[in-house]
């Protein structure tokens, strides 16, 4: 990501990742995202395959932070589909960029949520964490 990347250019790339996600999880992981509410349950199933995984062999880090980006570009377009919001670049520690959705004054950061679900703790819903930000978003 480059660091004077426009709104416009952000959102077109997180687009791209989301669709990179529904190819991944449809040809390693047998898994239909149709972009529904519903295909979270299938997002969390992969993203606790891949849990499973780590704990046995642990998968670089280009590829967990690379999973985690795609998987919550897809989760991140289907909050912005349902609910509104934009897609932002904190580059606060410029090692470290994030992408996360921001809505009003809320911030939504899909991406990190994944990573927590495939490095440490598999009992995460994304599901349930989406539910709950987009009640909370409706507030």
């Amino acid at each position: 990501m480059q660091p004077s990347m426009s709104p416009q250019e952000l959102a077109n790339l997180m687009q791209g990742s989301a669709t990179d996600a529904v190819h991944y999880a449809q040809d390693e992981h047998q898994l239909q995202l149709d972009n529904s509410i519903d295909s979270l349950h299938q997002v969390d199933t992969l993203l606790s395959s891949l849990h499973q995984r780590e704990q046995q062999q642990r998968h670089s880090a280009e590829l967990v932070f690379t999973l985690c980006n795609i998987i919550g570009a897809y989760v991140g377009q289907l909050f912005i589909a349902n609910v509104g919001g934009h897609w932002q670049l904190n580059q606060a520690d410029s090692d470290a960029p994030f992408v996360y959705v921001q809505f009003q004054d809320k911030e939504f950061p899909f991406a990190s949520v994944c990573y927590h679900k495939i490095t440490r703790d598999n009992s995460i819903s994304l599901y349930d964490y989406v539910k709950q930000a987009m009640a909370n978003a409706m507030q």
